[in-house]
């Protein structure tokens, strides 16, 4: 069998206590493509609201790792589940502590590397700034497929034993579909980087809360991996991950987090009208250095893409006489909030002020005006493809939103925002605001 070596090194994580990490795991690690991950924030500007929040993806891929690991090590160890892999593989204890070993190391590397592609401030403008048809996880891919990162991956003689790939990597992280060289086959490591149960997720939650100096995103982690499960009656005949009846409220917690973020820090409207303003500023930027305003194809072009570099261009270009962008951004002078609808409001309102609120402000004050869009459907854990099965007495399964009526009642999140170009004139500040709830009244 093959064994895998002692972890000498180890990072001092304030989430997660100390992680310790395999030979391969720091080789990657020090890679430009991972260490540029120290430049890309995880939160976009959101210190300029939450002072704290100035950490990075470089620590929440590390934290995501560790995550990782342990929950497939959790899954692997509890008697249950090693019967159902015995039984239905026909494996022998021998095979399955080799496919144990394989499993954790894959998850691991999928999680240390998924979000290697990430663009300037993270999630900042991709619907925009990516060429046609692209997201992140396609920068992901590429670097992994890469030599740098490939070789090491494809390299190790650990790793080759126990046939770990950079390709079967590449299909863990990327959406289906996606990688040239064919799907991953062990669901429950692909769900584990991206489902409702996914450690992603419940890294940046408490990562996030922490730097962020909020409670919203906290949960009880330890429960949930205590009552983590495999369920194996799923049609498609695929492992799927599920949870023991006792972790019904540590999932609904974790939920909840999720929700309670969304609306009260990544949806925080002073945090989103700097996301839109750094969003037109790159497109500038991207004009200048590309002709095309999208991220360059290339994955070299597009590493050197760092927060770093959007700043220092900020910085240089930043003019208070005409109020651009730059000054914008770098001054903290964005727009003023001049109305906004609830959490929930229906689609036809909020797309009723989409086409026509901005328009009239314009016209009836001849101000800039910028407008935003706030859609989250934590009601998708409803849905077939999101559905988290639940083991009660006597071994049978039942969904989550049926055992819980606090998650059946979620609904989707629909918001809408205006800003204009107030900030210094609180009387005309009073006038587009009232303008804009007679409007919409």
């Amino acid at each position: 069998m093959s064994r895998l070596p002692e972890q000498k090194s180890a990072f001092r994580d304030p989430i997660h206590g100390y992680i310790n990490v395999y030979r391969w795991e720091r080789e990657i690690i020090d890679t430009r493509e991972f260490q540029r991950l120290r430049e890309i924030r995880q939160l976009g500007l959101t210190s300029f609201i939450y002072h704290g929040a100035e950490h990075s993806r470089f620590g929440h891929s590390i934290g995501v790792m560790h995550l990782a690991g342990q929950f497939v090590r959790r899954l692997l160890d509890d008697p249950r589940n090693r019967c159902i892999f015995k039984e239905r593989y026909g494996w022998s204890d021998e095979q399955l502590r080799e496919e144990v070993n394989l499993l954790v190391v894959e998850a691991r590397l999928a999680g240390l590397l998924h979000d290697i592609g990430h663009s300037p401030f993270s999630h900042v403008g991709e619907d925009r700034l990516f060429p046609d048809g692209k997201r992140h996880e396609h920068y992901s891919e590429k670097i992994i497929l890469s030599d740098d990162i490939g070789k090491i991956i494809d390299g190790d003689c650990t790793l080759n034993k126990l046939g770990v790939k950079r390709h079967r990597i590449a299909s863990i992280i990327s959406p289906e579909g996606l990688s040239e060289k064919g799907t991953y086959d062990v669901g429950i490591v692909k769900e584990l980087i991206s489902s409702v149960l996914e450690v992603d997720r419940m890294d940046y939650l408490l990562r996030d809360s922490h730097y962020c100096g909020v409670q919203y995103g906290r949960f009880d982690l330890a429960r949930i991996l205590d009552t983590i499960l495999l369920y194996d009656e799923d049609q498609s005949g695929m492992l799927k991950l599920g949870v023991d009846d006792g972790g019904i409220r540590a999932v609904e917690g974790f939920v909840l987090a999720r929700y309670y973020m969304f609306t009260q820090v990544y949806f925080h409207k002073t945090r989103r009208i700097y996301d839109l303003l750094l969003t037109k500023f790159i497109s500038e930027l991207l004009v200048e250095e590309t002709k095309e305003g999208r991220y360059p194809l290339s994955v070299d072009e597009y590493l050197n893409w760092t927060d770093s570099k959007v700043l220092y261009k900020a910085t240089k270009k930043m003019d208070r006489q005409c109020k651009n962008l730059a000054w914008r951004i770098v001054g903290r002078q964005h727009p003023k909030l001049v109305y906004e609808t609830g959490d929930h409001t229906d689609p036809a309102t909020v797309n009723n002020a989409r086409r026509q609120l901005e328009q009239k402000v314009k016209c009836e004050f001849g101000i800039d005006v910028w407008q935003d869009v706030a859609i989250d459907h934590p009601e998708n854990i409803k849905s077939d493809d999101k559905l988290v099965f639940v083991r009660i007495m006597g071994g049978k399964w039942q969904t989550l939103t049926h055992m819980s009526k606090l998650l059946d009642g979620l609904a989707e999140i629909n918001r809408f925002r205006l800003y204009a170009d107030v900030r210094d004139d609180p009387a005309m500040a009073s006038e587009v605001e009232k303008f804009c709830r007679q409007e919409m009244s």
